[in-house]
């Protein structure tokens, strides 16, 4: 038995259910966070109770529970892992969370700047790497976090093989910690419509539609709040302008006007604060890259895909983007594009094009976003909106002749 569970059974400490409630760690508007001891697996915890006012008005009280819903649906290590929720005696909803034991990103950065710290490109490139792939998992399930802050940062031990290394030169994130996402409290479901009315976010951080009453608030609100968020941690840091240019993109005011997504929004961090990625040949190593597993090697290969893209572009001819009625075949005597649809594409269910072609050796297609995909054999569209979408691939042929399939589909309520 350790220290902690022994002075919390021997004095009879209050509980919510099997987990006796330690120090209060934190207070929030509708609910207070305890420190609190897994007597089961002897380990300590967080519980996030459920003020016991606010248990009793059933919105406030689902908002909570489908926190805990939310997180069970988000798998990533740097979102708040969640290991139970329950009901204390006194009907108060709670969640049973991981430790956070680093304290959060606001506090942190806080302390440092006392000191006359000053981000480093290597802070920027840490937070948005790990901020990034948290929100890639809560956007994957279906989810906007409505509420990305520094005090909703967390900062927790790490030891993970290797990431002493990555880490290394970042002061706001050190070697042996990792960032956690936390306080998914404000989450809205994309899949379903909650009904709920309370405002999100935190001033500052939160992004304009949110202010604008009644409105579809899709994950490009989480760019906006990642972008302020990035640009809070760099103030009075000498950074390139490109970095600023990207910031200010992600910060438009209108969601069309801001990277689609925050694959492209950290090719775009990355490529602001990076030099540039090694030539043909050479290795890019884990450290090169970054370390922050699947998104950064997918910041590193939309830069790749990026020059590629540029490169066929030009192939294919200026002339060829600026066309008017000519436009290309989607066959010559030497080659041929073709795209399969499935039969049905539904609002909110992800929907599978797959590209039949014969006699190509790369090709380009331009989503309904705008966005630009080189060289997969399919692309997976989940629209979040019903009407008419529009989707083509680009190519060349053996000749040199311009190719192209263009392919309107209907997307349907479901």
């Amino acid at each position: 038995m350790t220290s902690s569970a022994a002075g919390a059974r021997s004095t009879g400490a209050v509980r919510a259910g099997r987990y006796p409630l330690q120090e209060v760690i934190g207070v929030g508007s509708f609910a207070t966070v305890h420190r609190a001891l897994d007597e089961r697996l002897d380990d300590v915890v967080v519980v996030k109770i459920l003020a016991e006012n606010h248990s009793l008005n059933p919105e406030v009280r689902e908002r909570f529970i489908a926190e805990g819903r939310a997180l069970r649906r988000v798998s990533s290590r740097h979102v708040v892992t969640v290991h139970d929720i329950g009901e204390s005696d006194r009907q108060q909803p709670y969640l049973v969370l991981e430790l956070a034991d680093r304290g959060d990103l606001a506090e942190r950065v806080r302390t440092l700047r006392a000191e006359g710290w000053r981000a480093s490109a290597a802070d920027l490139l840490v937070v948005a790497r790990q901020l990034g792939a948290a929100l890639e998992a809560v956007h994957a399930a279906r989810l906007v976090h409505r509420d990305l802050s520094p005090a909703n940062v967390l900062l927790a031990s790490s030891h993970t093989e290797g990431e002493e290394t990555r880490t290394a030169q970042a002061e706001a994130v050190r070697a042996d910690e990792r960032l956690v996402l936390a306080d998914l409290g404000m989450c809205k479901d994309l899949a379903l419509g909650s009904g709920l009315t309370v405002a999100g976010g935190t001033a500052g951080f939160r992004a304009p539609e949110l202010d604008a009453g009644p409105a579809v608030i899709d994950t490009r609100a989480d760019l906006w709040s990642l972008s302020a968020l990035v640009t809070w941690l760099a103030e009075g840091a000498d950074l390139p302008e490109r970095l600023h240019t990207v910031l200010a993109r992600g910060q438009a005011d209108d969601p069309d006007d801001r990277q689609p997504d925050v694959a492209t929004w950290l090719a775009e961090v990355e490529e602001a604060l990076e030099p540039p990625p090694p030539q043909d040949g050479q290795d890019l190593t884990d450290e090169a890259r970054g370390g922050e597993g699947a998104t950064s090697y997918r910041g590193a290969w939309r830069r790749t895909a990026a020059v590629a893209l540029v490169a066929l572009l030009l192939g294919l001819g200026a002339g060829w983007l600026l066309r008017g009625s000519g436009d290309p075949p989607a066959a010559t005597s030497s080659a041929r594009v073709h795209i399969e649809a499935p039969e049905q594409v539904q609002v909110g269910e992800p929907a599978t094009f797959t590209l039949r072609h014969l006699g190509v050796d790369s090709w380009v297609w331009v989503l309904p976003t705008g966005e630009h995909v080189v060289d997969e054999e399919t692309v997976t569209l989940t629209p979040t909106g019903a009407g008419t979408a529009t989707l083509s691939v680009r190519a060349l042929d053996p000749e040199g002749r311009d190719l192209e399939d263009v392919l309107e589909f209907q997307v349907a309520e479901p």
